[in-house]
């Protein structure tokens, strides 16, 4: 995420923040001409640019980042903030957040409690930027995502991407869920509780395609992660309606679908079976999309999808005529 706080600097200066008062000092006489013990040393004017770097540089090395983010919460927690304050609030929260050691610090300092209260906001901004904290604060990080189970923001996070009216809303959503399920085993048996390979069926069926094409990938590292899924997917569906899919008009997602559609049955028999069906003739619609997009280079992973799927639905290596 892009960083809009005070430690872009200079050119010269982004890769070597400093870490104390004593380096930033340091730093300070380097902006003059020479060395000061150089008989030939000239104070000169400070650049305006390097200054204001400077500046920022020191508040953040004297900012203690605990107590910003209670500053955040309690212009998020005040009825007379306004939503440009609680927007900015969250931004800067975002921010610290990114280092884990104070992503821990804001369930400590009772962050997540807020963040349930604000993810019905009547602001889309609001809302989707806190999905974007949430996912910020999970990523990577075992505690917060327990913590986050225990607040119960998977499954209001689940309902939000499935009946909020604001795209990037959705998006923000399935980012956050993405971020706490992945590698989490506890997080993905809530998912499966809460019925969320549906809400994700339900994603890729709208016309945002982005959204469509962020959950037809979460579906395929699901299967990665837990290949026992798979036989919850055959078991709600999941399969005829990827099928489904590939019966609409063609388009550039079909890529994903197919590419989904190889995740769930690779190395899984009950799959492969769902996918033989005679009703569903995805032998047939397999064969029919390569010979379509034969000599197209702008569909090849497209085409290598229904090749590999098509020889593990058959059994044999089959020679699509042409």
């Amino acid at each position: 995420m892009e960083n809009n706080g005070g430690d872009r600097g200079p050119p010269d200066d982004r890769n070597k923040q400093p870490k104390s008062v004593g380096k930033l000092l340091h730093m300070c006489l380097e902006t003059q001409s020479g060395s000061p013990q150089d008989e030939n040393h000239v104070v000169q004017p400070m650049p305006e640019e390097r200054r204001q770097w400077l500046d920022n540089a020191l508040r953040d090395l004297t900012v203690s980042p605990v107590e910003r983010m209670k500053v955040g919460l309690r212009i998020l927690t005040t009825a007379e903030s306004t939503e440009q304050q609680m927007i900015d609030a969250l931004d800067e929260i975002i921010e610290w957040c990114e280092n884990l050691d104070f992503a821990a610090d804001f369930y400590k300092i009772g962050g997540y409690p807020v963040l349930s209260k604000l993810l019905p906001h009547k602001s889309a901004e609001i809302r989707w930027k806190t999905l974007e904290l949430i996912a910020v604060l999970v990523q990577n990080h075992t505690y917060c995502q327990e913590m986050a189970l225990k607040e119960n923001l998977l499954p209001k996070m689940l309902t939000i991407l499935d009946t909020d009216d604001d795209s990037t809303v959705k998006i923000k959503a399935l980012y956050a869920v993405s971020c706490l399920t992945r590698d989490n085993p506890e997080a993905q048996k809530v998912f499966i509780e809460k019925d969320g390979f549906s809400v994700l069926m339900r994603a890729m069926q709208t016309d945002v395609e982005k959204l469509k094409i962020k959950a037809a990938f979460m579906l395929s590292a699901l299967c990665v992660d837990r290949p026992d899924i798979k036989d919850v997917m055959c078991d709600t569906g999941m399969i005829d309606q990827l099928v489904g899919v590939l019966n609409e008009e063609h388009n550039s997602f079909h890529e994903h679908t197919l590419a989904a559609l190889l995740s769930i049955v690779t190395n899984h028999q009950k799959a492969v079976e769902e996918c033989q069906r005679p009703e569903l003739e995805l032998d047939k619609k397999l064969q029919e999309r390569i010979r379509s997009l034969n000599g197209k280079d702008e569909f090849r992973e497209e085409s290598q999808y229904a090749k590999e799927l098509l020889k593990i639905i058959t059994k044999d290596d089959i020679e699509v005529q042409r």
